[in-house]
């Protein structure tokens, strides 16, 4: 008997940004193994193959959000209908996934004034995520070919960083990439938790949030039975990870993770939100309005969204 295929729930993102014509391109050639849907408006993704692709649009399955809105396509332009309509196709592949009708969903770029300007107050996805599904202790994961980071604040600048760093916050992050590992056939994942200081802090001398903050979170997971190791010097820790000695690396900030994933797998790496009650993977880039509806946007990183997702899906079911 054959196996069931995963369903996958493709958000078309902005509609002034690359999404839909990402989403096109994939849908002209999908893979066989998974089935694929997508979360939008129909005539955005008939705009997309018309105007951008010169194509006619295969027969594909699409199903649009409870609201019905209706607006000119402007790309590369900032509009408040524009980030109400992204905010309303990932809430109907939430919604989608919690029901079971998709098994996983796969998020195109959202713009962050956009979605301010239609009147929801989030930095970014992974928080509209959280909210949506009422998950507190969700974390943010990027997916390199070897590299996979793990972030213990998100969208947070560095000025506020310190205020928003404390046991709690590191912890959950360490306990998310433990729980992680089901997902990547790690039963007991290695997990490398960096300083937040220059040389994580030189035993004190460059800051304490090493040894009053991030050591305590290590002592608890190693208490829990969870195997991390830290606080590593985020600057001579990632030639190790590149030899396969760690599976995760817990991160304290944004750039602290992101910055390794995309210098090893540029357009190639995938956003996973954890702990949430649905998989979720998304794109590694923007909207990239600069060459939004010229059909030059590479689908390269929503291929391996995909692919990520679907061994995510199949990894649980076998855990």
């Amino acid at each position: 008997m054959p196996m069931k295929k995963t369903v996958i729930g493709i958000t078309i993102g902005d509609p002034a940004g690359i999404g839909a014509e990402i989403a096109a391109k994939y849908a002209l050639n999908q893979p066989e193994n998974v089935k694929t849907v997508f979360i939008g408006f129909r005539f955005i993704m008939e705009d997309a193959f018309r105007n951008i692709l010169k194509a006619d649009m295969p027969e594909i399955e699409i199903i649009e959000p409870d609201e019905k809105m209706d607006f000119t396509i402007e790309y590369g332009k900032i509009k408040e209908e524009y980030g109400k309509a992204s905010m309303l196709f990932v809430e109907k592949g939430v919604r989608l996934a919690q029901k079971g009708v998709i098994d996983a969903v796969v998020t195109c770029p959202i713009n962050k004034k956009s979605i301010r300007l239609g009147g929801y107050n989030f930095p970014g996805h992974t928080e509209f995520l959280g909210h949506l599904t009422e998950t507190k202790d969700f974390s943010m994961l990027l997916v390199g070919d070897k590299v996979r980071t793990l972030l213990a604040t998100t969208h947070v600048p560095l000025c506020n960083l310190t205020a928003q760093l404390d046991v709690h916050t590191v912890l959950t992050a360490i306990r998310n990439a433990h729980n992680a590992g089901r997902f990547f056939c790690k039963d007991t994942p290695r997990i490398a938790v960096l300083g937040l200081n220059p040389h994580a802090g030189d035993n004190g001398a460059l800051g304490d949030e090493e040894q009053y903050i991030i050591a305590p979170a290590i002592e608890q997971a190693a208490k829990e039975g969870i195997n991390a190791g830290g606080p590593y010097p985020a600057d001579s820790l990632f030639p190790k990870v590149l030899k396969g000695e760690f599976d995760f690396v817990v991160c304290m900030y944004h750039d602290q993770g992101m910055i390794p994933v995309k210098m090893e797998s540029f357009g190639n790496a995938v956003n996973v939100t954890l702990n949430l009650p649905i998989i979720r993977t998304s794109v590694d880039h923007g909207t990239a309005f600069d060459i939004a509806g010229k059909n030059i946007a590479s689908p390269s990183s929503l291929y391996r969204a995909v692919k990520v997702a679907e061994e995510m899906v199949i990894n649980a079911r076998s855990a």
